[in-house]
């Protein structure tokens, strides 16, 4: 039976055009088995550090990384428990007991991702995927509830270059020992805010620490595909993969001034030296170290949290790359893999709503990529003079009185901002000895 839109088609001359593409026609209908994964093992394995008395504040525990199959994924598995009488937490909670995370090769540290950075991962991820770190940490509300002693079970992925892909997975049977090694911070991100006033108002009340396991997903294959596959990734010589890392400038400290009329500027001398791939601006006011006597609600609000911005300016041998409002990085700024597009960092819904309180839509990206594949572009920054970012915070206005940050109580409290870089990197391993070493960078 003839078709009638067959027939039409065999008349046009785009579609006989197109049709002379053969390599780029595809008929999806002939059947074939492509990318078959041999049929392997799954393991999940819970490593204690080697040196559990430091689950403690300040604390640096060390895990060792055993030799049973392919790392494809690492995470941290803590049990974080609140103290009685501890009433407000920083709403970005849990993130904050975590100074740094590091992967190291024989002692070499290989990647190193501090809390700023986790932030950046967290502030860059789908938005589904955005809100399991937010819930896996607890972030949200700054209210807690005095009386009780709540336990909470905290695990959440180090996102290492590994995390990135399969053909990243570390290959543990070959690989020289690795070790994680994570670096608590001091706790202090829990306050008591007694509403009588009493001399104990503002008291730090830091939570404690019972577990800290290393949770590791191995997949294991069958030995001949193990063979194999050291045989063709390592058989001919050094092998060199191109990976991402983050790498961070040294934070630019100030005190904050802003008014309700002052957007107050910022400047940021840039140092960096590595191909980059994409910048990330984080500015907070740390709560560590200056909680002041009697806090209140909106004082505890303002800290530990990213701080929307008016504008950021971005300059590099004597031209300007770009003097953006914020609100084109956090809507528009970022590169989509699966359309070649933009996405939005998240919706802004304002101070004290509630759900997005912890503010890491107001982590601002500067994309210099066209998605997220490792070559998708970068951007060498040794051969750049003069390179400074020139920052302009949102006034203190509250947003019901017009468009501002609604943080009254942050006048006079240092402020810090950092800039976090990702960039890439060059990481060979050699075929002989299993040696991890990190390579060009720029």
């Amino acid at each position: 039976m003839s078709n009638t839109i067959i027939n039409s088609n065999s008349n046009s001359a785009l579609v006989s055009t197109l049709l002379e593409s053969e390599n780029a026609v595809v008929n999806p209908f002939v059947y074939a088995e492509k990318n078959i994964v041999p049929p392997h093992s799954v393991q999940m394995v819970s490593i204690p550090p080697l040196n559990t008395a430091n689950i403690t504040a300040s604390g640096t525990l060390d895990y060792d990384v055993p030799k049973q199959g392919i790392v494809r994924r690492m995470l941290l598995d803590c049990v974080i428990t609140k103290v009685v009488n501890a009433d407000i937490r920083s709403k970005t909670n849990h993130l904050n007991a975590f100074e740094s995370v590091e992967l190291l090769s024989s002692g070499r540290r290989i990647s190193l991702l501090t809390r700023e950075g986790m932030m950046a991962k967290i502030s860059d991820m789908p938005y589904t995927q955005r809100q399991a770190y937010i819930n896996a940490l607890n972030m949200g509300a700054a209210s807690m509830t005095g009386a009780n002693i709540a336990a909470d079970r905290i695990v959440f992925p180090l996102d290492f270059f590994f995390n990135d892909g399969n053909r990243h997975a570390l290959i543990t049977n070959f690989l020289e020992p690795l070790r994680v090694r994570v670096k608590l911070s001091p706790l202090n991100y829990h306050i008591d805010k007694d509403s009588t006033g009493s001399a104990n108002d503002g008291a730090l009340k830091p939570p404690t620490i019972s577990q800290a396991n290393l949770l590791i997903e191995y997949r294991e294959l069958p030995n001949v595909f193990t063979d194999k596959l050291i045989e063709q990734n390592y058989g001919d010589g050094m092998l060199t993969q191109l990976i991402n890392q983050f790498s961070y400038e040294t934070p630019k400290t100030f005190t904050v001034t802003s008014t309700n009329t002052e957007h107050q500027k910022v400047e940021v001398e840039l140092k960096e030296t590595s191909a980059v791939k994409a910048m990330y601006v984080v500015v907070e006011v740390r709560s560590e170290g200056q909680q002041a006597a009697s806090p209140t609600d909106t004082i505890q609000a303002g800290m530990d949290i990213p701080l929307p911005l008016k504008s950021l300016k971005l300059e590099a041998g004597g031209q300007t790359v770009m003097d953006v409002p914020a609100e084109y990085l956090q809507f528009w700024g970022r590169t989509d893999d699966s359309r070649n597009k933009y996405y939005s960092s998240g919706l802004q819904t304002g101070a004290g709503s509630g759900t997005d309180d912890h503010n890491l839509h107001f982590v601002y990206k500067i994309d210099f990529g066209m998605g997220k594949e490792d070559t998708s572009n970068v951007v060498s920054f040794r051969e750049l003079s003069s390179k400074k970012l020139t920052l302009h915070l949102l006034r203190e206005l509250n947003d019901n009185s017009g468009h501002g940050r609604g943080f009254a109580g942050l006048q006079g409290k240092t402020a810090t901002a950092q800039v976090i870089y990702e960039t890439a990197q060059l990481m060979t391993t050699q075929s002989s000895t299993g040696r991890v070493n990190l390579s060009l960078n720029n």
